[in-house]
């Protein structure tokens, strides 16, 4: 089952300025205005706001993203990413991430790098060990650089909605996927 939906995410990816998504063929449908292919590039990324499905089972909306001058070349980018039922295999992201559960649990697996964990009330927790799987529930939340292999998805029956703000280097996609010890599978 990871296969299959590590070979539709790698899909996904590199299709995606081809392909529209369910909820943008639902709305272009009923305007009869041809919806956009969602762009995940950091700089450009749309749309903005609306929600896409990026595989089976998990949601995207980016809510915002900004050039900085403190930053030269990186975008400062706040998104939102609705894990219900679907899981995101191996990965990494092109910067700096920090994120909060919003609802439910999100079990989330270190495969390479170093994550530091929070949780309301308790000293944060630096997690260096490949395999170590973190359950970060509701309003608990996890900081990593580029260089950090992962993969997540929700802890429980119950969808896990994440929010994310991150740095993320201007020009490269949001999400690479790779293999456990962070080659990219495409």
């Amino acid at each position: 089952m990871r296969r299959i939906v590590a070979v539709s995410l790698v899909l996904m990816c590199a299709l995606v300025t081809l392909l529209v998504s369910p909820s943008a063929a639902r709305l272009g449908a009923q305007d009869a205005t041809p919806a956009a292919a969602p762009n995940v590039v950091a700089g450009q990324l749309a749309p903005l706001g609306q929600q896409f499905e990026s595989s089976p089972g998990i949601d995207v909306e980016f809510v915002n993203e900004g050039p900085t001058a403190q930053a030269p070349g990186q975008s400062l980018v706040i998104y939102r990413v609705t894990l219900r039922g679907g899981e995101v295999p191996s990965h990494i992201h092109p910067g700096t991430t920090v994120l909060t559960v919003e609802s439910g649990a999100m079990s989330w697996t270190l495969q390479a790098g170093t994550v530091t964990v929070t949780r309301p009330g308790a000293a944060a927790e630096t997690v260096t060990a490949p395999g170590t799987e973190i359950v970060v529930n509701a309003g608990e939340g996890l900081a990593y650089n580029a260089d950090v292999v992962h993969s997540a998805r929700a802890a429980g029956a119950e969808p896990a909605v994440v929010l994310i703000a991150a740095l993320f280097e201007v020009g490269q996609p949001v999400i690479t996927l790779t293999d456990e010890q962070g080659t990219p599978t495409t």
